[in-house]
């Protein structure tokens, strides 16, 4: 939850009156003001500094931000609750990497006195400064018991945000990447997209295809929920082209309705995709297969969104030999990655400089990732959902699909014209007279 502490202008006013009445001997004994009061102590020093102006004019040319007269204009501040934000004017003619480049912001967390200073830019001239002193997300976050409520397929519950609101996932009519380094928690956020799914997949509007190329190991426990499973490279090669089919009939079923989009249903659930480990077809399978792999997914993630066929890629790297249909992904989200670099092959060229750090993100806090969407230049920090395996068991005992009834074997095989009223079973047959 944001908590707007005050202007930054008017703290200074504040401060201003006090000391202007200070010079003139006004004294009103009992009735001393604090006005950096509620400002909590890891942020007095970055406060004090911020609020006076003599300070500002010792502290921008020391950064190398300003010159006298020149200097940026600090407009706001707020608390959250991984510490404050300030909203801050750039000087005429600065660059954005000014601000971002690694050395400015561990020198203006130095001289602020915080442990993490991350710089992203709002508009053209406008940046958001943040002023970290705790990390919201360092500790795990366990699953909520499983539910039996309904879901909002373009708002699935999959963990927390940094602002401590849930993290609410698009994925009807979306395409997610993931992409994460080995142990970056890549299971633990497709298993809470699964769980938010979950009462969507017990009702019949959500079919899952899993294509889980690591031998069927990681998913194999949930094989009672997925109405497709594969784990060999022909399998899933053929379970795609059969998407591929439904993804047809739909799209011209739909151009005969003059429909333009559509709206799962337990007669055409939306069928999700997901696919672990794509790099063992995109990159490491032979060439035959990585050709008809790009061709087939190249043709899901063109066609599939406005008929109800999304597709989540999980994979730990995320280049172009990988994965070469990024920019098809609507929804990208990066945990801990290995460098810089696949920072941008994940949220884009100049997503450092807009607050995406997935190669800063430490091994300790599996799950924690920053998400991109297309039409917005931000990024929203997250954590997904810890789920082991007992949690994953309890996930496809509450929500596996019921199977359909069926009569048993003898029935089925059942003649009436061989009905005989008078046949006393045990007695007029073989085994009765044995007997």
């Amino acid at each position: 939850m944001v908590t707007t502490i005050v202007a930054l202008s008017a703290v200074l006013a504040a401060g201003v009156l006090l000391w202007w009445r200070h010079l003139d001997g006004v004294i009103y004994p009992g009735q001393q003001v604090d006005p950096l009061a509620g400002v909590p102590a890891e942020l007095r020093t970055a406060a004090l500094i911020l609020t006076d102006a003599r300070h500002l004019s010792m502290m921008w040319p020391v950064l190398g931000l300003g010159s006298e007269g020149n200097w940026p204009n600090v407009l706001s501040a707020e608390l959250i609750e991984s510490g404050a934000v300030i909203d801050v004017q750039m000087v005429g003619g600065q660059k954005l990497s000014d601000w971002t480049n690694d050395e400015t912001t561990d020198a203006l967390a130095q001289y602020l006195g915080v442990p993490k200073v991350l710089v992203s830019q709002t508009s053209p001239g406008f940046l958001r400064v943040e002023l970290r002193t705790f990390d919201t997300l360092a500790a795990s976050v366990a699953a909520p018991s499983v539910e039996s409520t309904g879901v909002d397929l373009e708002a699935v519950e999959t963990g927390i945000r940094e602002d401590g609101r849930l993290w609410l996932l698009r994925v009807l009519y979306a395409h997610i990447l993931l992409a994460g380094a080995t142990g970056s928690g890549k299971g633990s956020v497709l298993w809470s997209i699964i769980r938010g799914l979950g009462p969507a997949i017990k009702a019949g509007f959500v079919d899952i295809w899993m294509a889980d190329p690591k031998g069927g190991m990681e998913f194999g426990r949930g094989e009672k929920l997925w109405v497709r499973f594969q784990w060999t490279a022909d399998g899933i090669l053929a379970m795609l082209t059969e998407a591929v089919q439904v993804m047809e009939n739909r799209a011209s079923a739909l151009r005969s309705a003059g429909v333009r989009k559509h709206v799962p249903t337990t007669d055409a659930p939306l069928i999700l995709i997901i696919i672990d480990e794509a790099a063992a077809l995109s990159a490491y399978a032979s060439r035959e297969q990585r050709t008809e792999f790009e061709r087939l997914l190249g043709l899901l993630l063109s066609q599939g969104r406005a008929v109800g066929v999304s597709v989540i890629a999980a994979l730990q790297d995320p280049s172009k030999e990988t994965m070469p249909f990024r920019q098809l992904f609507p929804v990208r989200i990066g945990l801990r990655l290995d460098e810089p670099t696949q920072t941008s092959m994940v949220h884009g060229q100049g997503s450092k400089d807009r607050g995406a750090l997935c190669h800063e993100i430490p091994d300790t806090t599996p799950g924690v990732g920053y998400v991109g969407e297309d039409g917005t230049t931000e990024f929203v920090r997250v954590r997904a959902y810890w789920i082991d395996d007992d949690q994953a068991d309890a996930i496809v005992d509450a929500y596996a699909p019921v199977p359909a009834v069926t009569s048993a074997g003898a029935e089925d095989d059942f003649d009436p014209s061989t009905f005989d009223p008078d046949h006393i079973p045990g007695e007029d047959d073989e085994q009765g007279w044995a007997a």
